[in-house]
């Protein structure tokens, strides 16, 4: 006969989905390069610009992948205010960018680059969160 410590099973939490991890990584990489690419088009070869539009239009798919899921789904609701918070920069970097640039406004195009600094800082927050969820369920597992 087994029996179930009631304290132990209520304390259980479902383990965020793989593919959840995998974006958390994707989108942490993916701001440091947007980083780089701006450097590159700034500095080397103005080309980098159109690389740096396109990997930014790109970071949509996991980061509105991971908001959806951590509203919809079970395993990720822990971290709906985090990726909540990353999906609403990210249109507050799209929005800072294009009004910036069709009002001439300079100071909304200076709002891009800090920006995507709270991305970068919530986006690690997001991937630390995503990990020591994961690591949990191992040493759960492993007890």
């Amino acid at each position: 006969m087994t029996i179930i410590d009631a304290p132990a099973a209520s304390k259980m939490r479902a383990v965020t989905p793989f593919w959840y991890g995998q974006a958390a990584r994707g989108v942490s990489a993916g701001i440091l390069l947007q980083y780089l690419l701006a450097g590159l088009g700034l500095f080397h070869d103005g080309r980098f610009w159109s690389w740096h539009g396109g990997l930014g239009l790109f970071l949509l798919l996991p980061i509105a992948a991971m908001a959806f899921a951590a509203w919809l789904g079970r395993a990720a609701r822990p971290l709906r205010w985090w990726a909540g918070l990353l999906a609403v920069l990210y249109l507050g970097q799209v929005a800072s960018i294009a009004i910036g640039k069709s009002s001439g406004s300079g100071v909304l195009q200076a709002l891009h680059p800090f920006n995507g600094g709270l991305m970068l800082a919530v986006s690690l927050v997001l991937l630390a969160k995503v990990e020591r969820n994961r690591s949990r369920a191992v040493r759960a597992g492993s007890a």
